[in-house]
């Protein structure tokens, strides 16, 4: 369960920035923080399927 809310609150943290970054600098410096928002709702995903399995 930590897990799983760790990687969601990675995963808002990096929308955050990448949203701060597209207000100020445009798309292309915030499409690395698009994609480490992604991955981490995806591992929280993995994860909250891994908990539920066990």
């Amino acid at each position: 369960m930590l897990i799983e809310i760790i990687w969601v609150l990675l995963g808002l943290l990096c929308l955050g920035i990448a949203t701060r970054e597209i207000i100020i600098n445009g798309f292309s410096r915030a499409w690395l923080f698009l994609i480490m928002s992604a991955a981490a709702f995806v591992l929280a995903g993995i994860r909250d399927r891994q908990r539920k399995k066990m």
